[in-house]
């Protein structure tokens, strides 16, 4: 149990702030019937439009007199939230931006079978009385987003705390909500979204892949 952390995020029937109830952005992202096992369903452009309307949208709905914080979650949330804090600037100047590495807080890291590679965490100095948004890339169960808020609270006891996806795929195990979503990606059961980023993966995108035909794929080569 979480206490006194991010009322908003525990929160279970709360409508994204600051996301308007278009048809074009609660429309949910229709499955592709291809048989590829991988099927790009956001290529680049409207995966960076994507990422540029939350920052809009967070600019909107968090005051001005705010001390905004951005924090992403590694890998590839962090690259989500560098990128949103650019989209920033013009509409609120220099937002403090830092990544989580919430390996040592899973609530499955004593079950691991071996040990997983441990990075490091880079939170701006003191987030005490800040709001704090948590970026991550795709919004599932809801078990990482409680790992870094038990993460957080290490490093202060920030004003408030939020959460901005780009992607939330549903099936959620906890009562995590974003407050800042991209899109609603509807997964068919053994898929999985992967959210492809420039600085690692040479550009952006958002792809839906069939984890048995892609290892049928393998294993036919």
């Amino acid at each position: 149990m979480i206490v006194g952390l991010a009322p908003s995020i525990l929160r279970r029937d709360r409508r994204p702030t600051g996301v308007p109830p278009t048809p074009e952005l609660c429309a949910r992202t229709p499955l592709p019937t291809d048989s590829a096992p991988t099927t790009t369903i956001l290529d680049e452009p409207a995966t960076l439009e994507l990422v540029d309307r939350l920052a809009r949208d967070i600019a909107a709905a968090v005051p001005q007199e705010a001390r905004l914080v951005l924090v992403g979650i590694q890998r590839r949330g962090d690259s989500i939230a560098r990128r949103v804090a650019t989209g920033l600037v013009p509409l609120r100047g220099e937002v403090p931006t830092g990544s989580l590495d919430i390996t040592l807080y899973r609530d499955d890291f004593a079950q691991l079978a071996s040990m997983p590679q441990v990075g490091s965490s880079d939170v701006p100095p003191d987030i005490t009385d800040s709001h704090l948004v948590i970026v991550d890339d795709v919004l599932y169960t809801g078990r990482t987003i409680r790992a870094a808020l038990n993460e957080l609270s290490d490093f202060g006891r920030a004003r408030t705390i939020e959460l901005c996806v780009l992607i939330d795929r549903g099936g959620r195990q906890l009562p995590i909500q974003p407050d800042y979503a991209g899109r609603f990606v509807e997964v068919p059961p053994g898929a999985q979204v992967s959210v492809r980023v420039g600085d690692l993966d040479g550009e952006w995108g958002v792809d839906l892949i069939d984890m048995k035909r892609l290892r049928e794929t393998v294993g036919g080569n």
